[in-house]
């Protein structure tokens, strides 16, 4: 149970803190009429008339800065000498990934779960779970004067271009994001990678922004840069224009997923309203958590039954509520995940009133209110604006939610504003497009209604792409380089990158090619010579696509793989054991839930 809790703890975790010319934008008609369509493919087929992106006028090349996502940049405590804090074992204490001294949880629940188990009681185990995670992440935290109980120092670059940086520096930034592609058009001189603390003050964080913009500028001898903010670098955009509302120093944004309103997940957990229900408790939440393919989550499903369902409960609302009352609440930069909505109802349970904490805290919320009409106002004045959404996937069943997501980010929040069905429905039937209604921007899977948002002439749509793996989608890599390269772009202008698309992650697929063009074919036999280069080319001839065929790009990958494992650079994959251990975790955990019913083995039937 003690490994299981852990799990539990690490998932919470993971999940919470774990994304033309726009001067028209707005209100703008267009000529260019896409006619619904039942599929991507056909949607990029009315596009035929369109130009493609090598025929477009290249911009003017001005740095960028890559704001990234939470925990893409690593972090250490300092203790009071300045030095990296170590624990009693001598390991470096670091904010991300965020630290436990596994030793002192060990210590602080074994006697209460023990307890718990023999009598079948909640023996303060609760009381001791939110100790322990209040305790474990409070290090994270900030005082109501807005200075951190800690200080930490962000393992960065200083400020230097990715020119200026080590091999083994840039290897880093561009896993984080594979964006090698823009530096090799227009120079590794003009990408600068912001990093930053992800459980740091938004406003210092601002402050670091301001200062790397300077710096690019001066180093370029350049009057504006790009910024590409990325997942919660999103959120750091919202506060930066709040201070900057006119963007003088901005020539575009090209907003990768953006926390634009927080996530429903970090503000439902604040809020204490995870998904209790049966279904959630027993079915939902865990194997969802963990990926429905996967026995672990089944596995824990039933594992959790050998407490009683009060009691489960309440270990979950007391590792949320230590989590929240600590890491999230008391850290400006959590607030940056707090949808606007929720505000009032968050500010009232956890700000004091007439402290500095709260008053960052409100000036972000304000900034979050005015950020829509602070971009729009910075499109009138020149500045280009480009967005990029996921969308048809349930946010993780932490929560009790319906909403469109791309499981971490409700997708209104990254649209800037789109309409979306509830996850898994379409639009209802009859449905209109609520403006632009010369131009069609609803999806053709009848999910979206892009003249909603914000920028619908700028503001593309992945379907049934999760947040975490957005970076390995190639698609949307290369639609931001060309993005930040093309002077001017909207969803009408390329037969490439139709407003609409579909979501694949080819990071492997990439690493095998690399090693299959590596490969000397006159040392193979004729038969597994002629299969690997038919699987390369058919892999390589997918990289040259944009419009994606959902399944294709697995398919390559799995024949490619095939290919070089024939030839001995790979073994076989033999995934029986793991399939075996899910149809029995799955089927057990099923059976017993529809038999025996959603409660703890020693829970009385009805519970």
């Amino acid at each position: 149970m003690q490994k299981i809790g852990k799990r539990i703890l690490s998932i919470l975790l993971t999940v919470i803190i774990a994304v033309s010319s726009c001067v028209i934008a707005a209100n703008a008609e267009t000529d260019s009429v896409i006619t619904k369509v039942d599929s991507f493919e056909a949607a990029a087929e009315e596009l035929t008339n369109s130009k493609h992106v090598d025929e477009l006028e290249k911009d003017e090349v001005y740095p960028t800065i890559l704001i990234h996502g939470i925990g893409q940049s690593r972090t250490f405590m300092l203790d009071e000498d300045g030095n990296d804090a170590v624990d009693p074992d001598g390991k470096k204490i670091t904010g991300w990934p965020i630290y436990f001294y596994v030793p002192e949880l060990v210590f602080k629940l074994v006697v209460p779960l023990l307890a718990s188990l023999i009598t079948q009681k909640d023996c303060g185990l609760s009381k001791k779970a939110y100790d322990a995670v209040y305790d474990a992440v409070d290090y994270l935290a900030f005082n109501d004067d807005g200075t951190p109980k800690n200080n930490f120092r962000v393992e960065g670059y200083d400020n230097r271009s990715a020119a200026e940086c080590t091999e083994e520096e840039k290897a880093v930034i561009f896993d984080h994001v594979p964006i090698k592609n823009y530096t090799d058009k227009v120079g590794e001189e003009n990408l600068y990678y912001y990093a930053y603390n992800s459980f740091g003050d938004i406003y210092q964080i601002v402050d670091g922004l301001e200062e790397i913009i300077e710096k690019a500028k001066k180093d370029t001898g350049k009057d504006k840069v790009n910024l590409l903010p990325i997942s919660l670098g999103g959120a750091i955009s919202v506060a930066y224009i709040g201070e900057h509302p006119k963007c003088e120093d901005i020539n575009k944004i090209v907003l990768i997923v953006p926390a634009a309103d927080g996530s429903e997940i970090v503000g439902k957990v604040m809020l204490g309203q995870l998904d209790y229900s049966d279904a959630g408790l027993y079915r939902n939440m865990f194997t969802k958590l963990v990926g429905e393919d996967n026995y672990t989550g089944w596995l824990i499903n039933i594992g959790i039954r050998i407490l009683p369902k009060n009691v489960v409960i309440g270990l979950l609302k007391a590792i949320a509520a230590g989590l929240s009352d600590s890491a999230l609440s008391r850290v400006t930069n959590m607030w940056g995940l707090v949808p606007s909505s929720m505000y009032d109802e968050l500010a009232e349970r956890y700000l004091v009133e007439g402290t500095k904490f709260a008053s960052d805290v409100e000036k972000f919320h304000n900034a979050q209110l005015n950020y829509i009409s602070n971009l729009k106002a910075a499109a009138k004045n020149g500045v280009k604006i480009y967005d990029v959404c996921a969308y048809g996937l349930e946010l993780y069943s932490l929560i009790d939610s319906n909403s469109n997501s791309d499981k971490i980010i409700h997708s209104a929040s990254t649209s800037l504003g789109a309409t979306f069905s509830n996850v898994h429905e379409k639009l209802p039937e009859g449905y209109t497009q609520q403006k632009l209604t010369g131009t069609n921007f609803i999806s053709p899977d009848g999910q979206v209604d892009a003249s909603t948002c914000a920028f619908p002439y700028t503001t593309w749509f992945f379907g049934n792409q999760s947040h975490e793996e957005l970076a390995h989608n190639d698609v949307v890599i290369s639609l931001a380089t060309d993005l930040l390269v093309v002077k001017d772009m909207d969803v009408f202008t390329t037969v490439e990158y139709p407003q609409f698309n579909g979501h694949r992650n080819t990071h492997d697929l990439i690493k095998y090619i690399e090693e299959a063009e590596a490969v000397d074919l006159s040392a193979l036999s004729t038969e597994n010579a002629e299969k690997l280069t038919a699987a390369l080319d058919k892999a390589k001839a997918i990289l040259a696509t944009t419009i994606i065929v959902e399944g294709e790009a697995e398919a390559a990958e799995n024949e490619l793989y095939n290919a070089l494992a024939d030839i001995g650079l790979y073994e076989k994959k033999d995934n029986t054991k793991d399939n075996i251990l899910l149809v029995v975790c799955k089927t057990a955990s099923e059976l017993i839930y529809r038999y025996f019913g959603p409660r703890g083995f020693s829970d009385p039937y009805g519970v």
